[in-house]
């Protein structure tokens, strides 16, 4: 790709992601930036780099799913960068940005945000979610935590209980959140609770961003596999 007037950054930072770590943590998370910014387009990437995990295959294959899945979001931004600017001046961008929320030597979660712009009114924002169960070396969709099949009725109950209480912050969705197996890797692990998040423009106008619902482990506890009630409850 070619840039005009290119301003290139590349920064790789080893400073540790501490969000969500509990005072057990497991693997170490550092994250690796890398930005440019060109008369027609801005990037901004984080990378999330695993270390001091028992299992080396498994944090080796965490590094390179993150490494590939990210790489092949930049491929499809260069290529599709024709350096001409956007209508009004405005730049194409795209941002990735990290979040750990949980971090325990049992479980790991990463939430990954994705904006991009394309021109338009606005961008559009995704989040997605890696729950890494560290102990068994994989990576969950919510229908792994549980033991009972009738999980979604469950939390379909418990979501609807926490729009009862707080309505003033629910009053505005247009449509009934629902878990569907679209779902399965919408959620994720913190300190206070199973968190399931749906996109913007699931529920609501874009406006009202990411619509989140937290569950606290309690509530869920006796529907939870033995395994992963003692990890998150202690139970």
């Amino acid at each position: 790709m070619h840039h005009s007037l290119i301003k290139f950054i590349c920064a790789v930072s080893a400073a540790a992601l501490i969000g969500g770590c509990a005072a057990n943590c497991g693997a170490k998370i550092s994250i690796e930036t890398s930005q440019y910014e060109t008369d027609t387009a801005t990037l901004y990437v984080e990378t999330p780099v695993f270390s001091s995990m028992e299992d080396t295959d498994f944090e080796d294959e965490l590094n390179a799913e993150y490494e590939t899945e990210i790489r092949e979001k930049i491929t499809e931004f260069e290529s599709s960068e024709s350096g001409e600017p956007l209508s009004g001046g405005n730049k194409r961008v795209l941002e990735i940005r990290q979040e750990v929320t949980y971090n325990t030597e049992s479980f790991i979660s990463v939430v990954t945000e994705t904006y991009g712009y394309e021109g338009g009114a606005h961008g559009q924002s995704v989040k997605s979610a890696k729950n890494i169960d560290v102990s068994n070396g994989a990576v969950l969709e919510l229908e792994d935590l549980f033991s009972d099949s009738d999980y979604k009725t469950v939390l379909n109950r418990l979501i609807t209980e926490i729009m009862e209480e707080n309505p003033n912050e629910y009053s505005n969705l247009w449509e009934k959140p629902v878990i569907k197996d679209s779902s399965a890797r919408d959620f994720c692990l913190s300190a206070d609770g199973l968190v399931i998040f749906y996109q913007p423009y699931d529920l609501s106008y874009y406006a009202r961003g990411f619509v989140n619902f937290t569950i606290e482990y309690e509530d869920i506890s006796g529907y939870l596999k033995d395994e992963y009630r003692a990890a998150l409850t202690g139970a």
